[in-house]
């Protein structure tokens, strides 16, 4: 059944406020290294294949849908990391949906043998647009429900350039970063007559690997990860929290997402948000496949059918024990 909605003010709201416009977010953000930090392009021994899919509130039809693909290639003769990534999200009934082509580049500078620093930029070309079909105005129901509205101002389709950039320095066992997208504001607004600037999204990040078998970090195959992942967008801001465990070509993992305690967005309504379970499986040739849920523990916790998200990575050339490249540790989910 499609949505329906009221006057103009309504979908104007809907379509221009950046309280509603927020980013998709991944429960596995580090399956999605460039979206995450530009600084994380070339984090690889050479290069790498990422694919993502994200299903959001499943029990609310049709649900929140993201998709992404990633290539990236780590250019380790000049210090530098370059790559391409495409996402695409929809959002709800409405049609409302954005489509990014972007480009990243990153360059590593050495502080000593067992340390670094990396600093990463991403350009992206962004067409939002959402389905006129799905709306019903009050002019067409004043008309005997018309098939078209008489409403002007409207614009279906806005496209514009988007800038973001990010910083990271690690060690053998520890990483700690941060990214700040949105820099240049763009103008986002699907009304001719209106303004509305995307707002800045920033997030820090930061873990530390701990190899559970006596080996050092990157020759161990049994590890403990924990990270955190901070994000603010707007009045919007969640931490997620947690860790996995890495056994052989098997890990699991558990990530806690919310602010439970520290900030309310309104009386009544705690910022809870998931409980994340994960499980991963590498094979013999490069391939990682990791799936993910979000069990919501919100208000919405009865009605929204959690988050279903897979991500399918391949990097190639074979990995070595004897090579020579230091790469950022931080988990590859």
């Amino acid at each position: 059944m499609k949505a329906r909605l009221g006057p103009i003010a309504l979908l104007a709201g809907l379509l221009s406020t950046p309280a509603v416009a927020q980013d998709p977010q991944l429960s596995q953000f580090y399956a999605s290294p460039m979206y995450l930090n530009p600084a994380l392009t070339g984090n690889t021994y050479q290069d790498r294949l990422q694919l993502n899919y994200r299903l959001q509130w499943a029990g609310i039809p049709p649900g929140f849908e993201t998709y992404a693909v990633g290539w990236d290639h780590r250019a380790a003769q000049v210090n530098s990391g370059v790559g391409v990534m495409v996402m695409h999200d929809r959002a709800g009934s409405n049609g409302l949906s954005f489509t990014q082509a972007s480009a990243a580049y990153s360059y590593e500078a050495r502080i000593d043998r067992k340390r670094a620093m990396r600093g990463g930029l991403r350009l992206g070309y962004t067409q939002r647009s959402y389905d006129p079909d799905n709306f019903l105005f009050a002019d067409q129901v004043i008309r005997d429900n018309a098939s078209t509205s008489l409403e002007s101002g409207l614009i279906e389709r806005v496209s514009y350039f988007d800038v973001s950039a990010g910083g990271l320095y690690f060690t053998e066992a520890f990483w700690a970063g941060f990214s700040v997208n949105h820099l240049n504001r763009p103008d986002q607004s699907l009304q001719s007559d209106g303004e509305a600037r995307l707002p800045m999204r920033t997030s820090v990040h930061l873990g530390h690997r701990i190899p559970l078998d006596g080996l050092s970090v990157g020759r161990s195959r049994t590890e403990l990860t924990l990270a955190a992942h901070y994000k603010a967008q707007g009045k919007w801001d969640q931490l997620d929290v947690g860790g996995y465990l890495h056994l052989e070509q098997v890990s699991f993992g558990l990530w806690y997402r919310g602010l439970p305690g520290i900030k309310a967005y309104a009386p009544g309504y705690p910022n809870d948000d998931a409980v994340i379970l994960m499980a991963g499986f590498e094979t013999d040739r490069q391939w990682t496949f990791i799936y993910s849920y979000d069990i919501t523990v919100s208000w919405l916790a009865r009605s929204s059918g959690g988050a279903h998200e897979l991500s399918v990575r391949y990097e190639w050339p074979r990995r070595t024990k004897n090579r020579k490249a230091k790469i950022v540790p931080c988990p590859k989910f």
